[in-house]
């Protein structure tokens, strides 16, 4: 009985068993009167013990069905490069009903709260991936074809839901086509403080879909707010269906440009590091901290590369981020035994030891380190 009763409470928490970082969530929406699926995608070190504080940034991407897939395994395998994210796919049932931005007159819905979807991300959606996973304040919406008008149409209506949109070949032509003359009737609504990623394709079969797409840059050139950073290009080389991927890469690659700092940077100016850190923290809005992967490989090449007064700077700068955990200590005792200093390295090397009582891998190593030490005492 207390085994049926653990199955059926992990079924009602959304909790997958064959993979506890790609989990579906039903929710029972007041929106829609209905029960909708959300899909969550959990970053690769999720779960790992030195990222049990961590928090994330958010990517919420509609059309689940067709883009989680591909757009998930992509962000997670930049990490390092870009920020770690987690993903959340939206179901989107009936395109046409849940991601149009028009009434039923055809007209530009002015009140978000009237428009369904919109109002299920921002009351039922948003609020259940904050309260359930560790996120921070940083939001990103992106969506393709339908999905980008609907990106367009969020921003203008509900620009404080997210910091980023990226609108992947918006389909500005499609429906009642008054989206366009909405923009151009109400330029105030581009005055924003945000940061706005639009691509098209130039491989198109949408006839008006390029000279839309002009029609809406130039409205973006002569009405955008100096603090909206926007982008709109066209990818002459890819069609309807590939923009949906490189215009995302691309996005987030722009939103966490600049995201790795090398050790030839740092070498002879330490504080460049913190420099760095500082200036993405500032940029993007929230407290940037250090992937702990990406402190190990910045370490490693400083003691390889015997820039040792910069390797103990960034080594004790890993250990203040990440504090219980044995790598940065096992780090530091071989940059205290380059600098020929093998008491102070025991101690690091038996702190390492000491946190690393449940990971018998670690231990071999630091083990042999001792040893190493032992032997230069």
């Amino acid at each position: 009985m207390k085994q049926v009763c653990l199955v059926l409470l992990l079924l009602l928490s959304g909790v997958s068993w064959g993979n506890d970082r790609d989990i579906e969530i039903p929710i029972s929406s007041k929106v829609f009167k209905q029960q909708r699926t959300v899909h969550i995608s959990l970053p690769t070190g999720y779960f790992s013990r030195e990222n049990k504080a961590r928090r994330y940034p958010v990517l919420y991407l509609t059309d689940a069905s067709a883009q989680l897939e591909h757009a998930a395994s992509m962000i997670h395998y930049l990490q390092g490069g870009i920020s770690e994210m987690i993903v959340v796919g939206i179901e989107t049932r009936s395109r046409s009903r849940d991601l149009s931005p028009y009434g039923d007159n055809g007209q530009v819905i002015t009140n978000p709260e009237q428009h369904q979807l919109l109002t299920f991300i921002r009351t039922e959606v948003m609020p259940l991936v904050e309260q359930r996973y560790r996120t921070n304040s940083f939001d990103l919406l992106s969506g393709h074809s339908l999905g980008g008008l609907f990106t367009l149409y969020s921003m203008l209506s509900a620009p404080e839901l997210f910091d980023v949109y990226i609108a992947l070949s918006p389909a500005l032509g499609w429906g009642s086509r008054n989206f366009l003359p909405f923009v151009e009737q109400h330029p105030q609504r581009l005055k924003l403080d945000k940061t706005l990623i639009i691509s098209t394709e130039g491989d198109t079969p949408f006839e008006q879909q390029i000279p839309n797409f002009i029609r809406l840059r130039k409205n973006l050139d002569a009405h955008a707010g100096p603090k909206l950073n926007w982008h709109a290009d066209i990818y002459e080389a890819e069609d309807h269906m590939t923009i949906a991927h490189i215009g995302l890469y691309d996005a987030v690659r722009y939103v966490f440009r600049n995201w790795w700092i090398t050790g030839e940077q740092i070498k002879g100016d330490k504080r460049q590091f913190d420099k760095h850190y500082q200036g993405l923290s500032d940029r993007l809005g929230y407290q940037v901290v250090p992937e702990f992967n990406e402190l190990w490989g910045l370490s490693n090449y400083l003691i390889v590369k015997e820039y040792l007064e910069e390797a103990e700077y960034i080594v004790n700068k890993w250990i203040d981020y990440y504090p219980h955990t044995a790598e940065p200590y096992g780090m530091l005792s071989r940059v205290l035994m380059a600098k020929d200093s093998p008491q102070l390295a025991m101690e690091a090397v038996n702190t390492a030891i000491n946190l690393s009582v449940d990971d018998a891998s670690q231990l071999v190593w630091l083990k042999k380190q001792k040893t190493k030490i032992q032997q230069a005492l």
